[in-house]
């Protein structure tokens, strides 16, 4: 076969199309008709065979069109002279073997088509993509063929017949000229060189199907290919920027330095690379397509393919890699063309933007700071600076630079001749000096005073007056860069003009010390301007504190409000107890002790409040899919609201997961919708909205986040709206426009801690008359959610238990209420104040079954570093934290070990008595 895409006289083709013709010559057909022994196979000896295969036979035979027939239960494979062309260097084993065996690399594509042949459908293929094996490499290759039954004597289909032209050439030509139309259309508006270059790489990488194609320019001395940007399909990373040729073999180089294409399989096994293997292996590539673009004698540029596999270059890949390079050759110089004429165009508007700023400076330094400061940020280098010769011309001083955030200050003193003989020669003579590539153009031990003042890359531009080097601008990058002809003209452009400047504005010097007085005149008015503006700073810091202690005072207020009037339930309650058991009235005893637990519980309620607003409270987070729990809720409420509100839930359907506490995020869900309820007057539209955001830096700053992907939870009113006024103190605790005893005021404020406790935020839009809108943010969890059981823990049995138990807890009422409440379940309890005392019992008793300790402990150890050194001893002993409020520092930032588990304060007896058997039973402790 012949290959269409084959353009460039340099490319050897590789296929083995002419020593199979050969070897068909040598093996025809019909000789080995008559010299293959069949009675062996599943034919028979040759005079049994049925009268339709003879006939076949004798059709294929006389046919210069390419036949074949497969007959008999293992489908024996004969074909004519024509067919063995196809076959390649099958043939002529094929001859007589089975079909399946002779296309075996096939047979999975072609065996549908087979199977209705051989039950008495005929089929016809147009184009057929098939990667088929014929010279020792797979290959693309594309085939129109029929497949016709053949029946016996007796009617019985017993094999079938194909006729069969390749296409493979006319399909090649499709689609390379479907490519290049695509890419010509696709280059044809393109007036950026980098996005010709770009967009050329990714049309070749896509139809040669490699992980990465890039198109490199060569610099003046042909040492360096310049990638400015190049395409990868993801599996291996770009390699743009700039490159030492010789690293990757110096034949390779030498070659391609001729003009000649480079293509290697396999870059470990071809003796041109060598030893410069690692170099491919460190930008991840095992084999390499090069094209070189020599341009008037010139090595100006190449395009290349890369992929981390071997690869067999084919011709037509080849082919198609050529006249894409030449293809991307005259598209980038026509860009570059334009690019010039706009560059030009722009750095005259640049030119003319200095001049007016710098028209009116009237100090040198001021003119020459000014300059390097816009110099340097127009060309996005490193850094930009002048200085003044010496007299002596031995060294110079930078008396002022300009330097960008990633890069260091290099004002000083200098000798000259520290910076390298190719300095001191070029700016000596008044030419430029200009080193690209990290200074290789230099000796080792001259090159180290660049390096050691961050400068890989440097145009250097020295003023020479009166035959004398009198002073020098320059701009540096700090990374290996190559310096184009535009920005040389603009650095040497923008020198001459900044120094005729600084001549001018040296020259009016008298006329600058007639203007002194004013300026100190002026210094002083701005002293006194600046005297006044701290004393209006004193002001309104006196001011913010005045607020914060006002704050703090609603705060405080607010607390004791509420604690007294719980305190007052719960004391009045308990001397009328007292007073009742005086009297003998006993049974009057329960309506005032229900009446003090129930105001105990409300005053732990405000409590959990207020640790919510400090981002104090015990939380238990675990991945939560947000769809699936507002879901869940929908229905708590819509009883919560009442009927006249019209709620409308608006999933994502696509929600990511948040970690969260999920009874809490319910919680603060609820409370958003209550407030929303309360605002329209029981009367209105509710909405709840689920959303994925991805939170950028200026959206962050706004809402007080980290940037990130977020899930906001929204919940929106038709109700009264906010002022600014109440929205700025919104979510202070004990904060409520509603009226006396309607409200706390710590709903909001609750809301608040849990978003910011939990990583995320809260936002609140709102409008007075127009309704309101309060959003939770909570960072995407980059996890699964897994299926939650929806069984219940069993409740605790009424029978005893004989467990061990360690109490450990610094307070002593709790720790007699707790250890009498689990004696009386049959528990041994072993009680310690601290973790000192807990240590001496667990080295005496050797059979403790659970440690039940507070996590803040006295005396140096806490309740997580006595777990830890109890878990030493006894590495399976189920472990039951107590706290007071969320101590997830200590408790290693809320996450447990197995076997661990975590309750805070105030808790009910039952409760605690429940969570201690659970843990205790190890078929329960895993829903723990």
């Amino acid at each position: 076969m012949t290959d269409p895409w084959i353009s460039n006289g340099q490319v050897v083709m590789r296929t083995g199309s002419e020593s199979d013709r050969a070897s068909t010559r040598r093996h025809p057909v019909v000789e080995l008709l008559a010299s293959t022994q069949f009675a062996s196979s599943s034919l028979g000896p040759r005079e049994r065979w049925d009268p339709s295969l003879e006939t076949v036979i004798s059709l294929m035979a006389e046919s210069h069109f390419p036949m074949f027939v497969a007959w008999g239960d293992g489908l024996t494979f004969l074909y004519n002279d024509a067919y063995a062309e196809i076959l390649g260097n099958k043939h002529p084993a094929a001859f007589g073997a089975r079909f399946q065996d002779v296309w075996s690399e096939i047979w999975d594509d072609i065996y549908p088509l087979i199977e209705k042949a051989t039950n008495g459908i005929a089929t016809y293929s147009e184009d057929l993509p098939l990667i088929m094996n014929r010279a020792g490499y797979d290959e693309q290759s594309w085939f129109t063929f029929s497949y016709s039954p053949v029946r016996d004597r007796a009617g019985a289909v017993r094999g079938m017949f194909c006729a069969v032209t390749e296409t493979t050439d006319r399909v090649l030509l499709q689609q390379k000229q479907s490519f290049h139309l695509a890419l010509e259309e696709a280059l044809k508006d393109l007036a950026d060189p980098e996005a010709v270059m770009a967009t050329a790489a990714e049309a070749l990488g896509r139809a040669l199907k490699v992980a990465r194609v890039g198109y490199g320019e060569i610099d003046d001395e042909a040492e360096h290919v310049v990638v400015k940007g190049d395409w990868t399909d993801g599996r291996i990373a770009s390699v743009a920027g700039m490159h030492r040729m010789n690293d990757f073999g110096p034949p390779i180089i030498k070659e391609l330095k001729a003009g000649r294409i480079i293509f290697v399989d396999d870059v470990d096994l071809d003796a041109r690379v060598g030893g410069m293997a690692p170099a491919f292996h460190a930008i991840g590539s095992r084999t390499v397509l090069a094209v070189p673009l020599v341009k008037s004698g010139r090595f100006r540029a190449m395009l290349f393919a890369h992929d981390p596999a071997p690869h067999r270059w084919t011709s037509g890949e080849i082919a198609l890699a050529t006249e894409v390079a030449e293809r991307t050759w005259s598209a980038v110089e026509r860009a570059k063309s334009e690019a010039d004429k706009a560059r030009y165009t722009e750095r005259l508007g640049f030119l003319d933007i200095l001049g007016k700023t710098t028209s009116s400076l009237n100090d040198a330094d001021a003119v020459l700071s000014a300059t390097t400061k816009m110099l340097g940020e127009y060309l996005g280098v490193s850094s930009c600076a002048y200085a003044d010769m010496d007299d002596d011309q031995d060294g110079f001083t930078i008396r002022g630079d300009w330097a960008a955030p990633d890069a260091q200050h290099i004002t000083g003193r200098y000798r000259l001749r520290d910076f390298g003989t190719l300095a001191v020669a070029e700016l000596s003579a008044g030419r430029p000096l200009v080193i690209n590539n990290n200074l290789e153009e230099i000796a080792l031990e001259e090159a180290k005073t660049f390096r050691n003042i961050g400068i890989a890359a440097t145009i250097c531009i020295p003023l020479v007056k009166s035959g004398r080097l009198t002073a020098l601008m320059a701009v540096h990058q700090k990374k290996p860069h190559y310096w184009s002809s535009h920005e040389l003209a603009l650095v040497k452009e923008v020198t001459d003009r900044s120094w005729a400047h600084v001549e001018r504005v040296r020259s009016e010097a008298e006329l600058r010390a007639s203007q002194e007085e004013l300026r100190r005149a002026n210094l002083a008015l701005e002293a006194t301007v600046v005297e006044q503006t701290g004393e209006l700073m004193a002001v309104e810091e006196s001011l913010r504190h005045a607020q914060k202690m006002e704050a703090v005072g609603q705060l405080t207020g607010g607390l004791a409000h509420d604690f007294n009037n719980l305190l007052g339930g719960i004391l009045g309650s308990l001397e009328i107890m007292q007073s009742r058991l005086a009297q003998g009235r006993i049974s009057e005893i329960d309506r005032y002790l229900t009446a003090a637990t129930g105001a105990a519980k409300r005053g732990a309620s405000l409590t959990q409040r207020m640790l919510a607003f400090s981002r104090r409270q015990t939380l238990a987070p675990k991945p939560v899919d947000v769809d699936k729990l507002i879901g869940s809720m929908e229905e708590l409420v819509r009883r919560s609201v009442g009927p006249a509100v019209d709620i409308e839930v608006m999933y994502s359907t696509s929600a990511w997961p948040v970690m969260a506490d999920p009874g809490q995020l319910e919680s603060a869900v609820l409370n958003l919708c209550i407030n929303g309820r309360d605002a329209m007057a029981a009367a209105g539209k509710l909405t709840i909205a689920i959303e994925n955001q991805a939170i950028d830096e200026r959206a962050a700053a706004t809402l007080r986040l980290t940037p990130g992907e977020y899930v906001s939870i929204s919940v929106s009113d038709t109700g009264t709206g906010m002022t600014q006024d109440v929205i700025s103190h919104a979510f202070d605790p004990f904060f409520t426009t509603k009226p006396i005893g309607e409200g706390t005021g710590l709903g909001l404020s609750m809301v608040w801690g849990f978003a910011g406790q939990s990583g995320g935020g809260v936002s609140i839009q709102s409008e007075l008359g127009k309704g309101s809108k309060v959003s939770i943010f909570l960072p995407r969890f980059a996890g699964k959610v897994d299926a939650e059981t929806t069984s219940l823990p069993e409740a605790v049995s009424a029978k005893t238990h004989s467990q061990r138990i360690l109490l450990v807890d610094d307070e002593p009422l709790i720790r007699m209420v707790t250890a009498e409440e689990l004696e009386e379940r049959g528990y041994t309890v072993l009680e310690a104040a601290n973790a000192w005392e807990a240590l001496e019992i667990l080295e005496a008793e050797h059979k403790i079954e659970l440690l039940l300790t507070d996590v803040g402990l006295p005396n140096g150890i806490n309740g997580r570093q006595l777990a830890d050194l109890a878990r030493e001893r006894m590495p399976d002993l189920p472990i039951l934290f107590i706290t007071g409020y969320a101590e997830n520092a200590v408790l290693n930032q809320g996450h447990l070990g197995p076997g661990m588990a975590v309750m805070t304060k105030p808790f009910d007896m039952a409760s605690m008595a429940k969570r201690v058997e659970m843990l205790l039973d190890k078929n329960k402790m895993d829903s723990v």
